[in-house]
């Protein structure tokens, strides 16, 4: 039959947009080999065959170098259509230059895993089938982010320059508004340039006077737990650690790899790993962490320096497979500690790393309109509830108009709210409106992410444009048990006042109760939402509901 192909695709804070087209006579290939897996491409598809009404879909369980291709050959003979030829899906790590991997005689090599399914439903079918198995047989879990933790995280309003005054007067702000964890971002460590002094994770004495303690010590006496970012992997050229030890370093033509301001550091050698160990239980130690946020910003590429004679093929697979292992060795020496994955946002986002940490950070992209699209994207990929991302403002320094009519703001608040939340503002020089606003949202997301973490996810609008969304984009969550489900309902550009939600995956023949931004609408059956569906009307464009509903007793 016709094949119908869709994939994900976007760069650096574009991620995860969905794309969907015809197959054809050919080959569509698509390779990933800058090093990260989902800095072009996601590691994933869905394959459609129209006769049958059949999707397939499979991602790559993978950290590094991939390739994805779809082959038909034509025909081949007089009368017999394309259509009768076999399709032919691949997909899996490349390794070094592209190339193939040589082992010697008898040695042999792990490859990493394919997840598949298929089913006769529509995409969103295919993809909580996909969302339930990463969620029983992938995603790790802790108590200590069950329910879903809300962040307050440094980074937007203070990127790179930080003040211990400063963050005790955001930490309490931030606890005052109901954030329950309190993220120091980077810059806490560099006398000049954060990303150049990388891997001397030693407090700067002037922004710290009396050392990270004193600000662990103030968020934690606000009944926040405290976290701290690291970039564990790369060292920057003017740090202390890249001259003492430049051949830690991922090398090429005998020298050490380096990519703009960093270069990569070979977790497959045992000293790298063990001082990574060290660094991190000083900090855990020391600062008393209940969370880490793991940063990893460099395009290492596909172009290595084997370890030893002969050319394998397999450094950098090397260093994943470690990296893994480091990560599982920490998190069992830590089982309360939460590890936050991030990668330039989510451009090393895929099923491989899911495996070894808690949440990610699925985009550096904050603005709110954009933002749209990035959690539409990530909630058809991934189990919402490890998609993180956060309020900031209208633009990546963390302001907020003050002037702005309070259904703006909710727009602002709400648009991060479809998996982990979190806040990175100007918090500061909120007035106190505004406050009152962020504290009304952060509640109706308390109530709704017991929902949100388990549910399944239907995409009830078409996909939105990254930089222009237009109409309405509407994405409703259910429950195992189909007895609890909440929408998050946007109302974007060049769109009606109103617009009608058919809802999906609620229990049949139950009553629900409706709830609008935490007030009663009545009491509907499964059948009306479903067939006659649920109307929401908003004012103006660029605003947003939060609909709960619950099965009537």
């Amino acid at each position: 039959g016709e094949y119908e192909l869709s994939y994900l695709w976007g760069g650096w804070g574009q991620e995860r947009q969905l794309a969907t087209e015809r197959l054809g006579p050919g080959r569509r290939a698509f390779v990933s080999n800058r090093g990260r897996s989902t800095s072009m491409f996601s590691p994933w598809f869905c394959l459609r065959n129209a006769a049958l009404g059949v999707r397939y879909m499979a991602q790559l369980a993978w950290s590094g170098n991939w390739r994805m291709s779809f082959e038909r050959l034509p025909a081949g003979w007089p009368g017999r259509l394309i259509s009768d030829n076999p399709l032919e899906a691949r997909l899996g790590m490349e390794f070094d230059f592209g190339g193939s991997l040589a082992l010697p005689p008898g040695a042999s090599r792990e490859l990493p895993e394919v997840a598949f399914t298929a089913s006769a439903g529509d995409l969103d079918e295919a993809a909580n089938q996909l969302h339930r198995y990463q969620r029983n047989h992938v995603i790790p879990r802790t108590p200590s982010n069950d329910p879903l933790l809300v962040q307050f995280n440094s980074w937007y309003p203070y990127p790179g320059k930080l003040r211990v005054a400063e963050l005790k007067r955001c930490a309490d702000a931030a606890a005052e508004l109901g954030a329950e964890v309190f993220v120091l971002d980077s810059g806490w460590y560099n006398k000049a340039d954060w990303s150049k002094e990388l891997g001397d994770y030693q407090a700067d004495r002037t922004a710290f006077p009396e050392g990270i303690e004193e600000l662990s010590a103030h968020v934690r006496g606000k009944g926040m737990r405290f976290g701290i970012w690291v970039e564990i992997e790369n060292l920057g050229i003017e740090s202390r650690m890249f001259r003492e030890h430049p051949d830690w370093c991922f090398q090429y033509n005998g020298k050490p790899a380096v990519k703009g301001v960093r270069c990569m550091l070979n977790f497959a050698r045992p000293e790298v790993r063990k001082w990574a160990r060290a660094v991190i239980d000083r900090l855990v130690r020391d600062y008393r962490l209940g969370w880490i946020k793991i940063d990893y910003n460099i395009d290492i590429g596909e172009e290595f320096d084997p370890p030893g004679d002969g050319r394998p093929g397999d450094a950098l697979y090397s260093h994943i497979r470690h990296y893994y292992q480091w990560l599982d060795e920490v998190r069992a020496a830590y089982p309360d500690l939460v590890i936050e994955n991030c990668s330039s946002g989510g451009l090393r986002f895929d099923l491989g790393i899911l495996r070894h940490t808690h949440t990610t950070w699925l985009s550096d992209e904050v603005k709110p309109v954009e933002s749209v699209q990035l959690g539409y994207g990530c909630t058809v990929e991934f189990a919402p509830e490890v998609c993180n991302h956060w309020m900031v403002g209208e633009a990546h320094d963390g302001r907020v108009k003050l002037d702005s009519p309070p259904g703006w703001w909710d727009f602002l608040f709400r648009v991060p709210m479809n998996g982990q939340y979190g806040l990175s503002s100007r918090v500061n020089e909120w007035n106190d409106a505004l406050k009152q606003r962020a504290r009304e949202n952060i509640q109706i997301y308390k109530r709704i992410r017991k929902t949100i973490m388990g549910a399944d996810v239907y995409h009830l609008t078409p996909p939105p444009d990254n930089s222009r969304p237009t109409g309405w984009m509407g994405l409703q969550y259910v429950s195992s048990d189909g007895g609890r489900s909440v929408l998050t309902a946007y109302r974007l550009g060049q769109s009606d006042m109103r617009h009608v939600f058919r809802l999906r995956g609620l229990a049949r023949d139950k009553t629900f109760r409706v709830r609008v931004d935490g007030r009663p609408q009545g009491a509907f059956t499964a059948e009306h939402l479903a067939g006659t569906g649920l109307p929401v009307t908003l004012d103006a464009e660029w605003r947003a509901a939060v609909i709960e509903l619950e099965q009537h007793p």
